[in-house]
């Protein structure tokens, strides 16, 4: 015959209490241990963004920076400017072509005459003459283009109208005078023309 012990159950009971304390006491550290980590991390991470900030400040107040930045601002804008006027001589060049009034042979013998400082903004033509107006960082560049001109055959006479001072640079405007062409082909002047006709 079994034993029967009445006090088991109670013995159960109260072990399984102590382990309910036990295990309530584990969550009540883990979670104070917790908040603690988290706390100490976000205060970490807030140093590290305000150290971010300071430095991130302090580049942004740097003058060296600051002129380098403005710098760059300047030869952007210059830049800007000489693909504005490339894209006013590719277009004239286009007009130039679809006009037939200048072979290209004429626009190369202007082109590859021009110094490195010196910019077309516009150029006229018309069946007698050529008007350029351009920009340049110095009036010897000008004076260079204009000598330069001189030498190409086709040109009667070159011709500086109007130099003047534009912000760093100076406008000009430059005249061309082109010779006639006769019958046979051959270049005359507008004087020779003029001598020929008192002849007859």
């Amino acid at each position: 015959m079994k034993d029967l012990n009445y006090f088991e159950p109670l013995i159960e009971k109260k072990e399984l209490n102590i382990n309910k304390r036990l295990i309530c006491y584990f969550i009540f550290i883990f979670l104070i241990v917790f908040l603690i980590s988290y706390s100490t991390f976000n205060q970490v991470k807030v140093r590290q963004v305000s150290k971010d900030i300071s430095k991130l400040k302090s580049i942004a107040e740097d003058e060296e920076i600051n002129k380098k930045i403005k710098e760059i601002n300047r030869k952007d804008k210059e830049l800007g400017e000489l693909k504005e006027y490339l894209e006013k001589i590719k277009l004239l060049d286009k007009v130039v072509e679809d006009n037939s009034i200048i072979d290209d042979y004429l626009l190369e013998n202007i082109t590859s005459r021009m110094p490195q400082d010196v910019f077309f903004t516009s150029i006229s033509m018309y069946t007698d003459n050529i008007e350029i107006v351009g920009v340049s960082k110095d009036k010897w560049s000008i004076a260079e283009l204009g000598k330069s001109l001189e030498s190409v055959e086709e040109f009667q006479e070159v011709f500086i109208t109007n130099i003047s001072p534009e912000e760093e640079n100076y406008k000009f405007i430059l005249n061309i005078n082109l010779k006639d062409v006769d019958i046979d082909g051959e270049n005359t002047t507008a004087e020779e023309d003029e001598e020929k006709t008192n002849e007859e």
